[in-house]
């Protein structure tokens, strides 16, 4: 393992300015709009919202999100195929998502120093809640003006198989990429969520006072 620190950023609300809240409420609205003509659109809310339950129950560790949200979403939703939904996603994310653009905005200081940290050598997950693909995250990243290639790690539904605020997330994430807790600094803007990642022995420090990390580099 190695002794240089490494940097966890959360996205909604530390990257990006906008909320976690907000960011979802967009979110089912363009869904919404999306599915009409094709989902009955009380039946998606609903099973979207039960599906994303499912992820933040007590779990075993066994499925990844990616794999146990669509496996619920179709039992709930119950009248298509796994792999007509996958499509139906894979579409929405491909096309109106891209409205989400609009809403999102950089938080300048804090992309800059992940950018600095990076180009001085320091590994950077992106530790955002994974109740997104891959595809979504990436893009996200690029509407705030961070390239995928100025990061280590990025967690999502496919390569993770706990939410926060478990423990089993932040553990994961130090499991899967050869790391000690005590190298490590999650920058964040929830202390429920984010903060969540001293109970894997990983510090916490709030986006509002992101000049503190200078002092770990």
């Amino acid at each position: 393992m190695s002794n240089d620190i490494t940097y966890l950023f959360d996205l909604d609300g530390t990257l990006s300015s906008v909320s976690d809240e907000d960011f979802a409420r967009r979110y089912f609205q363009l869904i919404s709009l999306f599915a009409n003509g094709k989902v009955d659109f009380e039946k998606l809310m609903v099973s979207l919202k039960s599906a994303l339950e499912v992820l933040f129950d007590r779990r075993d560790g066994i499925k990844s999100n990616y794999e146990l949200f669509m496996e619920s979403f179709v039992h709930f939703v119950g009248d298509h195929t796994v792999k007509w939904y996958e499509d139906f996603f894979d579409e929405f994310y491909e096309n109106e998502y891209e409205e989400l653009e609009k809403i999102v905005s950089p938080r300048e200081n804090v992309v800059e120093a992940l950018k600095k940290l990076y180009g001085s050598g320091r590994k950077i997950i992106i530790a955002t809640n994974p109740i997104f693909p891959h595809k979504a995250i990436r893009k996200r990243l690029q509407w705030v003006g961070v390239d995928e290639k100025l990061t280590n790690y990025v967690t999502t539904m496919e390569n993770s198989h706990y939410v926060k605020p478990s423990t089993e997330y932040y553990l994961e994430i130090l499991e899967n990429n050869s790391l000690d807790a005590k190298y490590c600094v999650m920058i964040g803007n929830d202390y429920k969520m984010d903060g969540a990642c001293t109970s894997a022995g990983i510090e916490y420090v709030d986006v509002s006072s992101i000049q503190s990390i200078w002092r770990t580099t």
